[in-house]
């Protein structure tokens, strides 16, 4: 199977899922977790669409006093990091996808204390092969990272096998986290 092809295959199992469910999911089963308590940082998104919703994760990383970094689109092949201060400032950016206003400044997540990125994924394996949407945004920002990681996947989108390039973050299975749980 190609990229084009197993992007194709994870967009149409996407459009059958009720992302407002999968993402409240993920959030019960995120705000437990260790990983989640120790982080003075979460490096998130907003969710499009077709992605996990991500609100409730947002606002409680906000409501328990954590710094929040969201993405912002530079290029075609860059993004930043901005700390986001109040949901309410989050504009439609690249790709319409809600992000931080350009006049706040980048942020550098290797200066906060005990990161923790919510990593976004079309589909991924059980064996942590991480299916992104072609841009290579977070496999970048992945190559260099150095804290602690989950990559969000619905438990539908957990696909037996996936191609994969040399270049393209791999999450151990300990690291995936569904709406069901945490893969082991």
């Amino acid at each position: 199977m190609t990229k084009r092809e197993a992007r194709a295959q994870a967009r149409t199992l996407r459009a059958a899922l009720d992302m407002q469910a999968v993402g409240r999911g993920m959030a019960a089963v995120l705000f437990p977790l260790p990983c989640w308590a120790a982080a003075g940082t979460v490096l998130a998104f907003a969710a499009m669409p077709d992605e996990p919703d991500t609100a409730a994760i947002l606002r409680q990383a906000l409501a328990d006093g954590k710094h929040l970094l969201l993405p912002h689109v530079l290029s075609k092949t860059a993004m930043d990091w901005v700390e986001i201060p109040d949901l309410a400032l989050l504009r439609p950016g690249a790709f319409g996808i809600l992000e931080p206003p350009a006049d706040l400044p980048a942020a550098d997540p290797a200066v906060f204390a005990r990161p923790l990125a919510l990593i976004p994924c079309l589909a991924t394996s059980p064996d942590g092969v991480r299916l992104g949407r072609g841009g290579g945004y977070y496999d970048r920002f992945l190559a260099h990272y150095k804290g602690a990681g989950l990559l969000l996947c619905p438990e539908a989108l957990l696909l037996d096998e996936l191609p994969c390039d040399d270049w393209d973050a791999r999450f151990a299975p300990e690291n995936i986290l569904t709406e069901k749980g945490i893969l082991r």
